[in-house]
């Protein structure tokens, strides 16, 4: 297993809020329903953990539900990987999420893509697309979705633990398109608290790494909102181990990376599509990716158009106050340079994350 990066011994710091004991909640009152009643619904944070259930020798079922960072997210895969690890034969995992969406979309699928399932852990994250400026989804409509997700399955599955996420910080347009993140993410740490569910909040500990390496936290999330494959090795998984007080395992042993497979079959189609992409497709994609952030057509980027300004000021190489096409294709070209590892000027899928 490789080293990890220094800066991990920080992922201590991660704000975790922990299932505590279950405060007394009146359940609501049983119901009739066709002449059967309503199943009693246990109050949020009074279930085991995943951990002491699977160490009791129990068999669960896990489903992860959210949005293209737990669709595309390599961390599904490794912590799938992890949880066969220390419990062989014993998890059912199930990736439930859909790239795109947001939690209107999570509240209509949820029967089928969660209760169906009778999970025994799920999790949720939903809140980062919910901040999209353009789909005008309010806080307080993202937060009745949410609440009813929880409510639902608990009167579903009364014994289901239920863990809460906040996702990394998006950056350049992307944190644009989503000007108020910052109280979505709130919503989700407001609603664990009162359901007294578990939360494992990512921000804090990709906002350290953002301002204390900008050039890493591009590394693991060129895109600039999808972490890939080494950035979940490196930082979601760590977080995920501690939070669940799980054993932990060989999560790099687990070589799928979804995200960057996905940014490759976009690249591969910008020429000719023949599984494997060349230089000047390498080039073409990141030349549009720099378009979609150009957000005047001017040709450079601005402060208001790239942001955090710690992020900016790492992709302006001469500091003159703006990013050109040039010094925003350098940053991507070195990823090129490390991952072709037969210097042929190519990259095919298995190259393409792989880095020495």
């Amino acid at each position: 297993m490789k080293a990890c990066h220094p800066f991990l011994p920080l992922l201590l710091l991660a704000a975790l809020v922990p299932s505590p004991a279950a405060a007394k909640e009146v359940p609501p009152q049983a119901q009739e329903s066709g002449g059967k009643t309503a199943r009693r619904m246990v109050p949020a944070g009074s279930q085991k953990t995943l951990v002491s259930r699977l160490e009791s020798g129990s068999k669960q079922t896990v489903i992860t539900y959210g949005t293209s960072l737990t669709k595309v997210g390599a961390w599904t895969d490794q912590l799938a990987t992890v949880l066969e690890q220390n419990y062989p034969d014993q998890v059912t995992f199930i990736n439930s999420a859909q790239g795109g969406s947001n939690s209107d979309w999570g509240s209509r699928s949820f029967d089928e893509k969660v209760i169906q399932n009778k999970p025994d852990t799920v999790f949720i994250e939903f809140a980062v697309n919910d901040a999209v400026a353009r789909r005008k989804t309010s806080v307080e409509h993202a937060r009745k979705n949410l609440e009813g997700m929880i409510d639902r399955l608990l009167q579903a599955q009364p014994n289901c633990g239920i863990i809460l996420m906040v996702m990394n910080p998006p950056v350049g347009q992307t944190a644009v398109q989503r000007p108020n993140l910052a109280a979505y993410n709130q919503m989700y740490r407001d609603v664990a608290k009162k359901k007294k569910l578990q939360l494992i909040d990512h921000f804090p500990v990709w906002k350290k790494l953002l301002n204390e390496d900008p050039g890493r936290f591009i590394e693991y999330v060129p895109d600039t909102i999808h972490p890939v494959r080494e950035g979940a090795l490196r930082v979601i998984m760590p977080t995920m181990i501690q939070a669940l007080n799980l054993k932990a395992g060989n999560p790099e042993l687990n070589e799928r990376a979804p995200c960057w497979n996905y940014l490759f079959r976009m690249m591969d189609k910008n020429v000719k599509r023949n599984k494997q992409v060349s230089r000047e497709e390498y080039d073409q994609f990141w030349e549009k990716h720099f378009k979609s952030q150009d957000g005047d057509d001017d040709g450079r980027l601005t402060p208001n158009e790239y942001k955090p300004a710690v992020l900016f000021n790492h992709l302006d190489a001469n500091a003159n106050g703006t990013i050109t096409l040039a010094e925003y294709q350098a940053i991507y070209m070195t990823h090129f340079k490390r991952r072709d590892t037969n210097t042929d000027g190519k990259l095919v899928e298995g190259e393409i994350w792989k880095v020495n």
